[in-house]
This record gives structure tokens, C-alpha cells and sequence, in this order.
């Protein structure tokens, strides 16, 4: 699952700050078919590497620690029930009103 979500995270950046997957692999140093792979979700990229992949396209993944209860949250039931492009695109909305 986490492969699913960091690759449509890398997508949804790199659509967003216009670049193809060889300009982005270009600025990363690494090939593009390994972006390739984190997009189609063959594989994911460490935490750290995400976030550089994200900072390179102009956003941060900045982590957020939230208390674990038994039972979920409202917030937690209406994230799951999100496709991860409406998450995506709700985490850039929030990074653009904070900026």
C-alpha cells in the first residue's frame, strides 16, 4: 500500500511542477525508470527520499505525529474513505495556504 501512495504522491508533484519523469530522474540523479517504478507502485522509496523527490518538485512532506486511539476519528474515517489523488491534492492545498 505505502508503494501505492508515494508513487501517486511523486506523480502528482511531478505533474504539478511540469516536469517528465526523465527531468525529474535528471534532478534526482537517477534513472527514470526507477521513477517509473515509484509511480506504478513496483516499488517505494524510503521516507527521507520521498521527501527529497517532493522538495526537489517544490513541496515537502512534512511529517505529523498524531495520537493513536482505539477507536478512529472522524478525520481518520473520511481520510480512508479519500482516493489517494483527493489526498494528494488536499496535502498541496494545504501546503499552498500555509505558503
Amino acid at each position: 500500500m505505502r508503494s501505492v501512495w508515494s508513487g501517486t504522491l511523486i506523480r502528482q508533484a511531478r505533474l504539478r511542477r511540469g516536469l517528465s519523469q526523465a527531468e525529474l530522474a535528471e534532478l534526482l540523479d537517477r534513472d527514470r525508470a526507477q521513477i517509473a517504478r515509484w509511480e506504478h507502485g513496483v516499488n517505494a522509496p524510503s521516507y527521507e527520499t520521498l521527501r527529497d523527490v517532493l522538495n526537489r518538485c517544490g513541496f515537502d512532506l512534512p511529517p505529523k505525529l498524531v495520537e493513536l486511539t482505539s477507536q478512529p476519528t472522524d478525520e481518520v474515517r473520511r481520510r480512508v474513505e479519500q482516493t489517494p489523488s483527493e489526498r494528494v491534492t488536499e496535502m498541496l492545498q494545504l501546503r499552498s495556504e500555509r505558503s
